[in-house]
């Protein structure tokens, strides 16, 4: 951890040693398990950034090091890293102007990038989502670059990247398309671990392409992809092909059906709650998947499914899946994204409620 203010391992070791009370040559020695020609070469490094201090030992015994206090040792190696960021910044920020003040006079081929081969576009990926400061936006469809398992972290089926940028702050907006929960992506694990750490989604089926932009500085699209993996893709810098993305994103997200909100069970709306199972039922149901592939979603048999969509069916009083759509609805267990001018999205009768699921 020390290691950001410049200390060296051994240094922090052998620092975190003086703290928990071994304060002589012999002690450390023992504690750190190094000869003592390197024990004195690294306390007199410490003594040198002001970290630990030498004192003779009573009556010509063994000279101590004691360690100076922690809040006093690194406020002021502390202070000086926090300096050298904020100049950094600065001048990042000065070749960020410098570069919008000079990207009318670029050639419009470099407002684009070519990247070609499925390692480079899993890299582009990482370092799109890396560089994001406030918001990632994207629509998430088959084929995947990221499919293989030591890409997805075992327990969550998340991709590790992601998790680390929403643990720094940063949003993410995805729209995933119903046939990547169909093949790919699994509710009850990288769906719901998502939604756990603040990711808002919605489902939209037969979404037109694969996009991925942070913030409105950079996105990603594919540029031709092979049959079952990511071949290439176009890096799009600022420029009039990227507002048009940003708008073409905004257009589908207030199309598509929210999803988030079920699967970290979080339905809005007062009255009693829907169980987790219900929670569940209740988010497939939103996505327009057939029977078949939302039994296989929730991990049960087909029969299991019907019996359960049955019970809450039964639960609510509806006798058609459109009549348990209004009555979620009216409890606040189904909500749908505003669309313009204030009407529901995703209504052909102005009713406002959308029928949940397919049939057989």
């Amino acid at each position: 951890m020390l290691d950001a203010l410049g200390l060296e391992p051994v240094q922090q070791q052998m620092y975190e040693a003086l703290v928990d009370g071994a304060v002589t040559v012999p002690e450390l020695r023992a504690a750190l398990g190094l000869s003592a020609a390197r024990v004195r070469e690294t306390l007199a490094a410490l003594e040198k950034s002001g970290l630990a201090g030498r004192y003779p030992g009573e009556r010509r015994g063994e000279e101590r090091f004691l360690p100076v206090a922690p809040e006093v040792a690194f406020e002021t190696l502390l202070l000086a890293r926090e300096e050298a960021i904020h100049r950094t910044r600065r001048h990042v920020q000065l070749l960020a102007t410098r570069f919008r003040t000079n990207a009318a006079a670029r050639d419009p081929g470099d407002l684009v990038e070519i990247v070609t081969g499925r390692a480079a576009v899993i890299q582009q990926v990482d370092q799109l989502q890396h560089s994001a400061r406030h918001q990632i936006r994207g629509i998430d469809r088959p084929p995947y670059a990221n499919s293989d398992p030591d890409r997805l972290d075992p327990k969550t089926g998340m991709m590790p990247v992601q998790a680390k940028t929403m643990r720094r702050g940063i949003g993410y907006r995805v729209i995933y398309d119903t046939n990547g929960l169909a093949t790919f992506h699994r509710i009850d694990t990288d769906i719901e671990a998502c939604a756990e750490l603040g990711e808002e989604a919605r489902v939209m089926a037969d979404t037109p392409t694969k996009l991925l932009v942070a913030d409105d500085r950079v996105a990603l699209i594919p540029l031709r992809s092979a049959p079952h993996e990511m071949a290439s893709s176009v890096v799009v810098h600022p420029s009039g092909l990227l507002d048009a993305l940003c708008e073409f994103f905004e257009v589908l997200w207030a199309r598509a059906l929210p999803l988030s909100a079920y699967v970290a069970g979080r339905p809005h709306g007062a009255g009693d709650a829907p169980t987790p199972d219900e929670v569940r039922l209740l988010a497939l149901l939103t996505t327009g998947l057939t029977d078949q592939v939302m039994a296989r979603q929730l991990g049960v048999s087909y029969r299991t499914f019907q019996r359960r969509l049955s019970g809450l069916m039964e639960r609510l009083g509806a006798g058609t899946r459109f009549q348990l759509g209004m009555r979620a609805a009216s409890l606040g267990w189904v909500s749908q994204p505003s669309g313009a001018g204030g009407e529901v999205a995703g209504t052909a009768d102005g009713s406002g409620v959308r029928a949940v699921g397919n049939g057989p």
